[in-house]
């Protein structure tokens, strides 16, 4: 079975570019619908519907809803509350989106974070964020291991007061492998995920803690205690405090130990500019 984490031509980034464009476009389309009373769990079914029309047939995950306190991944948080809720939004509380589709086999991972309405502890949350855009790959071409880039990352949002909740995703990851997956007939799932690229990623996972070969994930543990290794990484710094979250990710790409992002705007970049501004950063003006 044929899996591909890395050499790339340039033909395949593209494609990767491509369609992390198209997944970002989905989120956007439906932020600018959102309005206070909806429900965590239509909005999600309205993701899938419009993923689909794309030609999507799998998801890494199901699309993430995330309305007010949950964007800020609050207490104890195992997987099943990803999933959405009957938890309805709210005005002037902060958004989450979150969605990894497989587009023919080609595995994305996209977050959009946003408020629906106005709300300056958002605001400013999302403007520290914007950091890490520029830390990490800079840590990843001066040769810090992916543990102490991470270790790293979660200081810093922890010295603004806030909680580094990407630690509460599954794996606590920083990041993780963006890959090509082989093109079946057929699809099925696992609580969820899309048992494909999940079978691989645990099996991989598993290997790298019992020989500390390569990991999948990127975060603060021993597996992930060595020098960046070449391929494609979802990054997704993401921060919480009291009733707010936010975070953002997109593909990182490592070639020869040197880092860059596939693309030069996507949409929290945009906002990141907004924001300087004093200017409003909501999905209508990103869409103006």
């Amino acid at each position: 079975m044929w899996f591909k984490t890395r050499r790339f031509s340039d033909r395949e980034l593209e494609r990767f570019r491509e369609l992390q464009r198209l997944s970002f476009s989905i989120l956007l389309e439906e932020a600018k619908r959102l309005e206070p009373g909806m429900i965590e769990r239509d909005v999600a079914r309205r993701l899938v519907l419009a993923y689909r029309r794309e030609g999507v047939k799998s998801f890494f995950h199901l699309p993430v809803v995330l309305f007010g306190e949950r964007t800020a991944l609050p207490g104890d948080w195992p997987v099943g509350k990803f999933f959405p809720k009957k938890r309805a939004s709210a005005e002037n509380e902060a958004v989450i989106f979150d969605a990894s589709p497989v587009f023919d086999g080609y595995l994305v991972d996209t977050s959009f974070s946003f408020c629906l309405g106005q709300s300056e502890a958002h605001r400013t949350m999302m403007e520290r964020l914007a950091h890490f855009r520029g830390s990490v790959p800079e840590a990843v071409n001066a040769g810090a291991t992916f543990a102490a880039i991470a270790g790293d990352v979660n200081a810093k949002i922890a010295s603004h007061g806030y909680e580094p909740v990407h630690g509460k995703h599954p794996g606590a990851v920083l990041g993780h492998r963006a890959m090509r997956l082989p093109t079946l007939p057929f699809t099925w799932r696992a609580d969820g995920f899309d048992a494909l690229s999940l079978s691989w990623f645990y099996g991989n996972e598993f290997v790298s803690r019992a020989h500390l070969a390569r990991s999948p994930l990127w975060n603060t543990t021993r597996t992930s205690a060595h020098a960046p290794y070449d391929g494609l990484w979802l990054v997704e710094p993401h921060a919480g405090d009291g009733p707010t979250g936010a975070k953002w990710e997109e593909i990182l790409v490592i070639d020869g130990g040197k880092a860059r992002w596939l693309d030069d705007e996507p949409p929290h970049v945009k906002q990141w500019k907004l924001i300087a501004e004093g200017r409003d950063y909501s999905p209508q003006a990103l869409a103006a």
